[in-house]
């Protein structure tokens, strides 16, 4: 009798952990300031764009509010301050300073059914298709279409699901294309302000992500197979303006537990170029590619178990935001999905009710996409 009651003392000691356990965590959520059903596509200067029933709509960052609207969009496209909508039978690219809108013709040998984007850039116009290869192996093509009065064309050979991406620094453009293919050689093409061609560069893995900084441009690799299990990258190139490299490392020399070195993001901050690892860590490296510091993850010091970051974007104003999915589901504790912000200092961190698979940033603004929409958070570390 007695090892009975002892025995349903300790259900009803461990249940009642259990509960306040599963409060905590609940208590660790941080509700959206606002929600919106729709696909984000961009964030710039207090605004939000996103795709709804295929319209493109232009609302208020800090209210969720429309500011304006265009119907009839199948896709778009953010570059900077210019959208890119493609609707049934025209493509606009809009100004969003001011809200110009220029129509842009369909340059010769472009099939409008494969056009990914095509935005107006002053000096030249770029157009981006994407269409598949069967075969034996199957593999995308995609292709910019770099336009003045001719257009010249860089082709990238691509794994299934692949898509094109802009970088932007102040002396040009970098193509590229992003994948879930980790593990395919990474390219990107690098053009001057009036689409000059000034060299490229290939990288042993995809590219995660790029960064400018006094002249410098740097590329990182990183990202996981499709089961998420295998982690490959982790390499920085740092190349001068005139594509000679100054300097590579591969994180996988600093290696911790659970790869570490994985590389999601990375951020120029003065001088110094913070790279945030696919478990939170962040690796703090100089100018001349010297690793001075390692930030301890705060998602796997929460959890006592390894979780992988989804995605990593930067904001205009030295803040940092990335969106975990933890790898463990075995248990209650292990299955946990959530969003932290750094401010070069410190880190804050909420649980979210849902996994967040695209996250963008503005000011102390975090806009997360998920499954049943898009919310906003107010996202300071000091608030």
């Amino acid at each position: 009798m007695r090892n009975l009651r002892t025995k349903r003392t300790f259900l009803g000691f461990f249940f009642l952990l259990l509960l306040l356990g599963s409060v905590y965590i609940l208590g660790e959520r941080s509700k959206c300031k606002w929600e919106y059903d729709g696909s984000l596509i961009g964030v710039w200067d207090g605004k939000v764009a996103l795709l709804k029933d295929n319209s493109l709509l232009i609302l208020n960052i800090t209210n969720g509010k429309a500011i304006k609207g265009f119907p009839d969009a199948k896709r778009a496209f953010l570059i900077g301050d210019t959208l890119s909508i493609t609707a049934a039978s025209e493509v606009l690219s809009i100004n969003l300073d001011d809200f110009t809108i220029t129509k842009l013709g369909i340059p010769e040998g472009v099939d409008l059914t494969e056009l990914a984007f095509a935005v107006n850039l002053g000096n030249i116009s770029l157009y981006s298709t994407l269409h598949s290869v069967g075969g034996k192996y199957n593999f995308e093509i995609i292709e910019y279409y770099v336009c003045t009065e001719n257009c010249l064309v860089y082709p990238f050979k691509v794994p299934p699901n692949s898509y094109p991406l802009i970088y932007t620094f102040p002396g040009g453009y970098v193509l590229t294309f992003k994948t879930n293919d980790a593990f395919t050689n990474g390219s990107a093409v690098v053009l001057n302000k009036n689409g000059g061609f000034m060299w490229n560069v290939t990288t042993r893995y995809a590219i995660s992500d790029f960064e400018y900084s006094n002249n410098t441009l740097f590329f990182s690799t990183g990202g996981t197979e499709p089961g998420g299990t295998l982690i490959t990258g982790g390499d920085i190139y740092a190349f001068s303006l005139n594509g000679s490299l100054k300097w590579h490392i591969n994180l996988r020399n600093y290696e911790g537990k659970f790869y570490d070195w994985g590389i999601a993001g990375m951020k120029a901050h003065n001088g110094d170029l913070y790279v945030v690892g696919y478990t939170g860590r962040i690796y703090i490296i100089d100018s001349k590619g010297k690793l001075k510091k390692i930030v301890a993850s705060p998602v796997y010091k929460r959890l006592k178990t390894p979780s992988l970051i989804k995605g990593v974007k930067v904001a205009k104003d030295d803040l940092i935001a990335f969106a975990y999915l933890d790898i463990k589901t075995s248990s209650l504790f292990r299955k946990a999905k959530g969003i932290c912000v750094y401010d070069f200092g410190n880190f804050k961190c909420w649980r979210t009710k849902e996994p967040v698979s695209k996250i963008l940033v503005w000011d102390k603004w975090v806009i997360g996409e998920g499954i049943e929409g898009v919310c906003a958070w107010r996202g300071g570390v000091n608030q």
